[in-house]
């Protein structure tokens, strides 16, 4: 053990949502599912997201959104994060949202994706600051204080326009219990390095938790995942942290993370994967298998499968197929 981890697993509140640490799993479009969310829980994660729900497929009852709102009793504290450019909708939405077992609301205003920020939503909102805090005021007052609603921000519309900044406080006056900051631009989209002197100053000028987004988790020069820059960020006030691409097929890095120690042995990994794989095929049937395809070139970046093995699993056009291959004395 070391400070580090003790400092990950201080407890700390965003509004009357009680977190036991400060080391939580980002929403993620197309993966953040119940399987996924397992299966980081199972290493730590102390908070986890639905992805982004679309406020509006709500509202219109689209069978395909209403079914993100899904969300076992094991996956507690969890987050429903929503996107939408219109208040009315998003308040609707969030009140579906708690129906569901929603303990915390989060308004996406991060999304550099073209098809969301086109509507007007996500990232956009950025460019229209008076939009987003009506937008956010709608949902605190449909919530009522059953639950605590958060914002999760680009630095950005484009680098160096300071609109994230800019927008925070005034977020935050409008009822924001968190502020999640991604310190890159909707025009960087992924592209470059996070710039986490932002989230430091964010997290010196507001008076509600800062949570740093982007590059967390990613390795450091020893190869590792980069305890340090966790570190840095927490003792300079940031009250926790996001991770998000970097358990792409990696679900332990929360622990390695924790526990400064390496990856768990061959073994363990390989029980970690068929068991994502078997809530996989349990929440989503035959969808399981377009699903897992975007992970097995993940599990391969982190050693679980060889080449080979994700040649045959892309090409695998059942669930029993798939189930075979990984299974865990295979390997």
């Amino acid at each position: 053990m070391d400070d580090l981890h003790d400092k990950l697993l201080q407890p700390f509140s965003i509004g009357a949502l009680r977190l036991d640490r400060r080391l939580l799993m980002a929403p993620m479009a197309g993966i953040s599912r119940p399987a996924f969310r397992r299966s980081v829980r199972r290493y730590g994660a102390g908070l986890v997201f639905t992805e982004m729900i679309s406020a509006q497929g709500i509202v219109h009852d689209n069978g395909h959104t209403l079914a993100y709102l899904a969300c076992g009793r094991d996956e507690h504290p969890i987050g429903f994060q929503l996107f939408a450019a219109e208040p009315a909708a998003l308040a609707r939405a969030a009140h579906a949202c708690l129906d569901a077992g929603a303990d915390l609301i989060d308004l996406n205003m991060a999304c550099p994706v073209r098809k969301v920020m086109k509507t007007g939503a996500g990232a956009a909102l950025l460019a229209t600051p008076a939009l987003a805090v009506e937008c956010l005021r709608a949902v605190v007052a449909q919530v009522c204080g059953a639950a605590p609603v958060t914002v999760k921000l680009r630095a950005g519309v484009r680098a160096g326009d300071e609109a994230g900044r800019l927008l925070a406080p005034r977020l935050v006056a409008a009822g924001a219990a968190a502020i999640a900051i991604h310190p890159r631009s909707a025009d960087q989209l992924y592209r470059g390095v996070a710039d986490h002197a932002l989230t430091l100053a964010l997290a010196r000028e507001l008076p509600v938790p800062v949570i740093a987004s982007g590059d967390i988790g990613g390795a450091g020069a020893d190869g590792r995942p980069d305890r340090a820059a966790l570190a840095a960020l927490l003792d300079g006030g940031v009250a926790a942290v996001m991770v998000a691409r970097a358990a792409l097929g990696r679900p332990w890095v929360f622990g390695e993370l924790l526990e400064g120690e390496g990856p768990p042995s061959l073994d363990e990994r390989r029980r970690a994967l068929a068991l994502f794989v078997d809530d996989a095929r349990v929440e989503l049937g035959p969808r399981a298998i377009g699903y897992l395809r975007r992970f097995w070139p993940r599990f391969r970046r982190s050693g679980v499968l060889s080449a080979g093995e994700v040649a045959e699993l892309m090409a695998a056009g059942d669930l029993a197929t798939i189930a075979a291959l990984v299974r865990p004395d295979r390997g």
